[in-house]
Order: C-alpha cells, then sequence, then structure tokens
C-alpha cells in the first residue's frame, strides 16, 4: 500500500530569481543537487520543462497568493539521464516561493490526500522562515565556524545522551548535529530544538504521583533554561524548544484518556509559560493534522483508515481523528514491521522493550489487571507494543516532514548518528545521579513516567513513587526497578523521613527528605 508521504519528493524555498534558499534532503533521490550548497543553485536546474512553462506556473502561483497552486511539471532525474513528472503545490510567500514537489503516480495515489498533506506541510511545518530568504548574517564563515563548535560543545556537555552503543563521535553523528547547528548560525537566527515528549502521566500509581504536571516538570522546564541560558552566553539569538506532544498518539494504548492528555498538555504549557515565558512552544497532534481543515475534508481523508484499541480508554472524537488522519497520510505497512521484527535485530529489540515496559505501566490497569494469566497480559502488550512501533513511524516521519530544519532531540536513548538525538531531560546540574536504569525499555527517565524527591542537599532524583513512599521502611524492597547501592543509600539518610509536598491547591509536587528533627 501506498502511503501519501511516500510520494514526497521534497520539500523548497526558493527566491523571486530562482536561487534555492533551502532543499529537503529527500530532493538528491529524485533531481540534480549536487551543487545545491553554492550561491547560485537555481530551481529552473532540477526543471525538464521549458522555461516558459515554469514561468507560466510561477505567475498562475503568484496571481492566487496566499493560496496555494497545484501544477505538474517535468524535473529531470538525478543522473540528468531520465525525466519524471512532479505535482507540484507552491505558494508564494511574497519575495519568493515555497513548495511540496510529489512523485506523479495517479494509479496510487489519491489526489485528494496529497492536497491535504501538502496544504498540511505548507501551512503548519515550521518551514517558511523570511529570514531564509534574506542574505546571510555578517558573520564571517570563520566566525560561523567558532560559534558553532563552541554552541555544540555545549550541547554536547550539557544534554546528549550518551547510550551504551552511542556513535555521536564514531559514524559523523556529531558533524551531521554540527551542520544543522551551522545552517541556523550562518543566518543568524535561533536555533530551533524539535522534542516530542510531555504525552501524559503514566497511568501506572506506582510510577507517578498523579495525573498532573509537577516538580518532575518543573525540572524538565528548569533544565531547558539552563542549556539555553548557556548557549544564549555564546550565541545571541539562543534557541528555542518546540515540544511536539505525541500524548494523542499513544494515549489510547497506554491506558489514559484523551481528556487527560488534554489537561495535562495544558497545565505543562501553562506551567512553562509561567517559569520562562517564550521559552517554550506546545503543539497538540491536532493542531498539525486538523487545523486549517474543514469538518467534510477530514472526513474523506480518514473514511478509509481505521486504528485499533487493544486498551479500554475514553476517547474524545477530535483526538481519534487525529491519529487517524497521521496513520492515513503517514503510516506504513504492517507487514514490513512484522517482517523487521522477525529479520531486523534493532527493530526486534525495540518491541520487545516496548512489550516489557507496557506490562510494567498497564499492570494496575482494568484491561490488563482483569486479564485471567500473566500468558494474557504479555500477549496483550505485545500487540500494544506492535501498535506502538507502527504509530511511532508514522509520528516520526510527520515530525521529519514538518520540522526539516530544526534540531531533533528525543528522551530515547538513540545512537546519535542522526537525524534524532537523545537527551537527558533533567540537566545534571540538578540530580543527585542520572539513572540509566530503564534504557532496557528504550527511554531515558522521564518526568511522566516518574515522580520526584527532593534530597537533604538540595539535589533531585527521579523514581518510580512506589521506591519513594517505600525508602524509609523496606528501601531493599525496589518495586518496578532496581537502584544501585550509593542510591538507596542516599534514600536512607539516617536522620530524615519522607514527606510529601504539595500545591497550593493541593495538588502533589514531589517528596522530600526532612529531618526527623523537623517539624515539617
Amino acid at each position: 500500500m501506498a502511503y501519501p508521504k511516500d510520494k514526497i519528493a521534497f520539500l523548497y524555498i526558493h527566491r523571486e530569481n530562482g536561487e534555492v534558499a533551502f532543499i529537503s534532503q529527500s530532493a538528491s533521490r529524485y533531481v540534480p543537487v549536487s551543487t545545491a550548497q553554492s550561491s547560485d543553485f537555481m530551481f529552473s536546474s532540477m526543471v525538464a520543462s521549458t522555461a516558459e512553462d515554469l514561468e507560466a506556473a510561477k505567475q498562475a502561483t503568484r496571481s492566487i497568493a496566499p493560496e496555494i497552486n497545484r501544477y505538474t511539471i517535468s524535473m529531470l532525474g538525478a543522473a540528468n539521464d531520465q525525466e519524471w513528472t512532479a505535482t507540484v503545490y507552491e505558494r508564494y510567500i511574497g519575495n519568493g516561493f515555497e513548495g511540496v514537489a510529489f512523485m506523479e503516480d495517479p494509479a496510487s495515489t489519491v489526489e485528494s490526500e496529497m492536497s491535504y498533506l501538502a496544504s498540511l506541510l505548507l501551512d503548519n511545518s515550521v518551514m517558511t522562515r523570511d529570514c531564509l530568504l534574506e542574505p546571510f548574517s555578517s558573520h564571517t564563515p570563520q566566525e560561523v565556524d567558532d560559534i558553532t563548535s563552541q554552541v555544540v560543545d555545549i550541547i554536547e556537555k550539557n544534554y546528549i545522551h550518551f547510550p551504551k552503543h552511542d556513535q555521536w563521535f564514531t559514524s559523523g553523528g556529531k558533524q551531521r548535529f554540527a551542520d544543522r547547528v551551522r545552517y541556523h548560525v550562518a543566518r543568524n537566527i535561533p536555533l530551533e530544538f524539535i522534542l516530542p515528549a510531555f504525552p501524559v502521566k503514566s497511568c501506572n500509581p506506582d510510577k507517578t504521583l498523579g495525573k498532573s504536571p509537577d516538580k518532575a516538570e518543573e525540572l524538565a522546564i528548569h533544565s531547558m533554561k539552563i542549556v539555553a541560558d548557556l548557549i544564549k552566553a555564546v550565541y545571541a539569538p539562543g534557541v528555542h524548544y518546540n515540544v511536539v506532544s505525541d500524548g494523542h498518539v499513544f494515549s489510547d494504548l497506554v491506558g489514559s484518556d484523551d481528556a487527560a492528555v488534554d489537561s495535562y498538555g495544558e497545565m505543562f504549557w501553562e506551567m512553562a509559560h509561567n517559569l520562562y515565558p517564550g521559552l517554550v512552544n506546545f503543539f497538540r497532534l491536532d493542531e498539525f493534522l486538523l487545523d486549517n481543515h474543514s469538518e467534510d475534508s477530514i472526513a474523506k481523508l480518514i473514511s478509509n483508515t481505521t486504528v485499533e484499541h487493544p486498551v479500554a480508554t475514553e476517547l474524545t472524537a477530535n483526538a481519534e481523528n487525529a491519529r487517524r488522519a497521521l496513520m492515513c497520510l503517514f503510516g506504513c505497512d504492517e507487514s514490513t514491521v512484522t517482517k523487521e521484527i522477525k529479520d531486523d535485530p534493532e527493530t526486534r529489540n525495540l518491541y520487545r522493550g516496548f512489550s516489557r515496559f507496557m506490562l510494567e505501566d498497564l499492570y494496575e490497569h482494568k484491561s490488563c489487571k482483569n486479564l485471567p494469566s500473566k500468558s494474557a497480559k504479555k500477549k496483550l502488550c505485545s500487540q500494544v507494543a506492535f501498535l506502538m512501533i507502527l504509530r511511532n513511524r508514522a509520528y516520526s516521519a510527520m515530525v521529519e516532514w514538518l520540522f526539516p530544519l530544526q534540531l531533533r532531540i528525543s528522551i530515547h536513548p538513540h545512537p546519535n548518528r542522526g537525524p534524532k538525538y537523545g537527551i537527558n531531560i533533567i540537566h545534571s546540574s540538578l540530580v543527585a545521579a542520572q539513572r540509566s536504569s530503564e534504557e532496557k525499555n528504550f527511554h531515558i527517565p522521564t518526568p511522566w513516567h516518574n515522580a520526584v524527591v527532593e534530597l537533604a542537599d538540595g539535589k533531585f532524583m527521579l523514581l518510580h513513587s512506589k521506591v519513594i513512599r517505600g525508602s524509609s521502611v523496606h528501601a531493599g524492597e525496589m518495586a518496578c526497578e532496581q537502584l544501585e547501592l550509593s542510591q538507596q543509600l542516599l534514600l536512607k539518610r539516617e536522620g530524615y523521613r519522607m514527606v510529601l509536598v504539595t500545591y497550593p491547591d493541593g495538588r502533589p509536587s514531589h517528596y522530600k527528605q526532612v529531618s526527623t528533627m523537623s517539624k515539617l
């Protein structure tokens, strides 16, 4: 089955005179772009049609601005030895054009789906930037290199998570990351981080303190600010964080109601805005996939797409439509994933990791708890793990196309060879120790799977709430996870006890070690 995203050839932005300001990396597979880094790389050099036909298409685009123009045109093949027909969706943006080129394949692509996807990419992505059409900054090439090096070193020392089989240094991962940083520095624009995260609190009461953002999310936001300040000290434009919440991508699979995802997201954004206004942008799945589209066009798009719900949760129409749109536009064949689980060790390990994690996370959920045997529970969680891989691939594809210029960071321990880079979401200066025990489940310890304990020295630890609650009585019984001896000793510190700290409205914030002599 061909999905609309598989028909995207490339995205582009070019100036009024035809000079290309941006073209996605995918273009190299379809058109001659060997000179794309030169200042005189022209859009016309990729086109096989006549100059008159190309100008007529551009004039048509100008005439209906700011609406999107659709036209077909012949493109040169990557090796200049063949031609192919592209369907182009293009918008005039005042001093240039932005567009997306699809491979023409009427037999396997529905035009309405292509139109919907093109509108999505051009309307909702952070691709259009006036600065891309302006001359580069006044920095000299050497200054750009120096600033880039300083910024990358700061991120390396303060943010990057290095897993067991890291490839940051060995497979060009650092260089690819630096190239993306240099792209921003050369234009003197803020670095844009893309972080798919902050979905919803785990439904497992043994892991978190409740359904609302708490001290754990606060620490993550403080960590963003720490890194941002360090970068701003050497690069004045600084950074922006774009949190692209994956809450509704997986909420029905992880046992969380759609309304809980909405509430968590609103409270997280409010927390981030109150702490550091302007530092964090927050996006939901439906904002990308449904905004700016009519109910009729959405209904037509998703009419033949369904999603499975093996875990009982309460759904909202908006979230369900967004999930169906995601899988319609950016999905992949189930047979491909099934084969990769069988043949590819990395995919197989991911599948097994998700299965283990979901058995732990859903253990107290009614859909799992009420099953008659452990084998039945494992079967359910294996089904959930498979669906999570399918949706994760669709979501990753969406983020890749929506944010072609940004720095993609992740709470999963990637090998750091690009395009995704794993981060420690809580800065090392705030925690007593960076815990890595959850890497077997393919994610770095996160605020939404843990609670916070504030130690007597003012440092913090992220742990499952059941571990913290039991630390003062049965510290050796580590429910849900295994702690190192040094971490156990920190929790069992003599002369101290745990108290629950709450917000003014009564919501739990975190646990705190206080002296047994204290009246708190």
